[in-house]
């Protein structure tokens, strides 16, 4: 079985110049946890995903019990402003597995397993054209 026999054609993507705030908005509406940044020409940027917004929220509180102790640092208030005026290209990663519409359903086994990831974009020539997560390999596999 191919990637491009089981891969999902109609992406939802975010843009690098988005702010995190819509981000979330798209990720809520559509109950996901991370979509593939694209460029405008549709070449993919990154990935982000839940688990980046949760480090900001993490550093926030972070330094929210350090100001406890030591009241006045503004470390707090600084990371606040970041996540407002944060866009989605400055939290992404950039450094992404990907896999072809033509790579073998075992190759994407193997970067899952490997990486410890569950949803790996499919490129051609540099552009976004699927997406392929462990849903659909077990789904494919299973039913």
């Amino acid at each position: 079985m191919l990637v491009k026999d089981i891969m999902t054609k109609k992406v939802i993507s975010a843009h690098p110049d988005m702010t995190l705030k819509e981000l979330v908005g798209i990720l809520i509406d559509h109950r996901i946890n991370g979509v593939p940044v694209v460029n405008r020409d549709e070449t993919l940027a990154g990935v982000i995903t839940m688990t980046d917004l949760l480090k900001i929220l993490k550093d926030i509180n972070y330094w929210a019990s350090i100001e406890k102790l030591k009241p006045g640092i503004g470390l707090k208030e600084a990371f606040i402003k970041e996540k407002k005026e944060a866009t989605v290209g400055k939290k992404m990663t950039e450094q992404v597995s990907t896999v072809s519409e033509n790579d073998p359903i075992e190759n994407v086994l193997d970067l899952m397993c490997k990486h410890n990831i569950h949803t790996i974009p499919v490129v051609k020539d540099k552009k976004l054209i699927g997406i392929i997560g462990a849903a659909d390999i077990i789904k494919a596999s299973f039913l």
